[in-house]
């Protein structure tokens, strides 16, 4: 009997998978929550069970990816209702079919993690708008555990998003960042809290925290944090956030290009990555997936040190999403990448790009719309938001559906680069303007619709 058992569990396995690949790929053109709810519930997979599933779950619908910063407005009495009342309970009834949720700042998260730092609590119990935190550990539950169950809860996906090097704790207004961790390992950064950046650098101002790829130990670090989300949290995937800040090596900064070595070591990285999600899925039974957000340039990628094309031909990479305060490109350069990886892309919109300033309580419903309708008549496959917070954004109901953004009234533009912007393509990559390929029709004229 014995003997029977280990013989027939795998064929059993085998055939349970492949059919709920078969009911996946039906349902994936009609009830998606169906489709994902099987692979959810699958067994232990092979290896190519699970490269199945995860083809399955990648090109699943998403209308709005909603990218939540992590910094909710709680206030007391703490409780998982008010937490989650912030930005998250009204998206049930949006067009927001997934969330990527940043916890934090590279070593500073407001989940619980036994390698980086967590705000709120400890040296950092200062941190302004954190005092909720302290208060659900002591619940036994975090931030990024609240998300998950809600999305568990209202069949919506998951992504925890890290910001590879965010540069905020560079910044006099942020003091309050700065982790011991960094204090600690100033060889591993581009500069020091003293005197800020080496005087060779020629770009990158204000910058001097942002951790060096090029650094064995940062790799490493980064992987753990990685793989200790992928295997405490229910999460369906993990975002990483190249955007956040888009400097990782010190030769763009110095006027430089970054030898082949390097990027090299940076794709070892995310081979170890995927090798570990791999692991991860199996283990529980459905893939775990991998999105990036980068500039929406190749070129301008491997100008900071990204090869982002061989991640894409090695099947490294699951979701791209271009563009955050400028874009460089036509989406349709974005699209065809998709089709060209069998990846789906998403144009991300950003308050400084869509409307030129950040943190405007005036939106101009008419611009979003028509940035949306032009991204999705370019073939993306859905909107990325970013730096939008309000769950009850009437938005949020509209920039996912281009056959409704069609009868609404508003502005087809595209925005590419706004040069007062606080950020700029010279800012990180030697002559980054020359990465610009923006249409001359599209430099700025409005056309006003219907």
């Amino acid at each position: 009997m014995e003997h029977q058992r280990v013989t027939f569990a795998p064929v059993l396995t085998h055939l349970v998978s492949k059919l709920l690949v078969c009911v996946g790929l039906l349902c994936s053109v009609g009830n998606d929550a169906w489709s994902q709810d099987l692979v959810n519930k699958s067994p232990q997979l092979t290896l190519a069970q699970l490269r199945e599933a995860r083809d399955i779950a990648k090109h699943r619908k998403r209308r709005i990816i909603l990218n939540n910063d992590g910094n909710d407005k709680v206030k007391a009495p703490f409780t998982v209702e008010r937490f989650l009342a912030s930005r998250t309970s009204d998206l049930a009834d949006s067009q927001v079919d997934t969330i990527f949720y940043c916890s934090g700042v590279p070593m500073l998260y407001t989940h619980r993690s036994k390698i980086a730092e967590q705000s709120g609590v400890g040296i950092h119990q200062d941190v302004p708008g954190k005092q909720w935190v302290a208060a659900f550990n002591e619940m036994d539950t975090d931030s990024l555990e609240m998300i998950v169950n809600w999305c568990r809860q209202n069949d919506r996906e998951v992504f925890w998003s890290m910001r590879m090097n965010d540069r905020h704790d560079s910044s006099k207004n942020w003091p309050w960042l700065i982790t011991d961790w960094k204090r600690n390992h100033p060889q591993l950064l581009m500069g020091s809290q003293k005197d800020g950046l080496p005087a060779s650098f020629q770009r990158g101002k204000g910058s001097w925290s942002a951790m060096r790829y090029d650094k064995p130990e940062v790799r490493q670090v980064v992987f753990d944090l990685i793989e200790e989300v992928c295997t405490n949290y229910d999460v369906d995937g993990i975002e990483l956030d190249f955007w956040r800040h888009p400097l990782y090596f010190v030769e763009p900064l110095q006027g430089k290009p970054v030898p082949q070595a390097k990027m090299d070591e940076m794709t070892q990285l995310w081979r170890k990555v995927r090798q570990m999600t791999e692991r991860v899925g199996r283990q529980r039974g459905r893939p775990l997936l991998i999105a990036i957000r980068i500039p929406d340039s190749m070129g301008y990628c491997r100008a900071m040190g990204l090869d982002v094309e061989r991640w894409l031909e090695e099947d490294l990479v699951d979701i791209v999403t271009g563009a955050d305060y400028f874009k460089l490109e036509p989406w349709e350069n974005l699209a065809a990448t998709g089709e060209r990886y069998n990846v789906p892309v998403y144009a991300c919109f950003e308050m400084r790009r869509v409307q030129g300033k950040a943190n405007t309580k005036q939106t101009d419903a008419k611009l979003w719309r028509g940035e949306a309708y032009n991204a999705w008549q370019a073939g993306v496959d859905g909107i990325y938001l970013m730096n939008r917070f309000n769950p009850r954004d009437p938005l949020m109901r509209e920039l996912g559906d281009p056959q409704l953004l069609e009868t609404l009234p508003r502005v087809d533009q595209t925005s590419y680069y706004r040069p007062k912007n606080s950020f700029k393509p010279q800012d990180f990559v030697p002559n980054g303007l020359q990465y610009l390929k923006q249409p001359t029709e599209a430099d700025g004229t409005n056309t006003e619709s219907p």
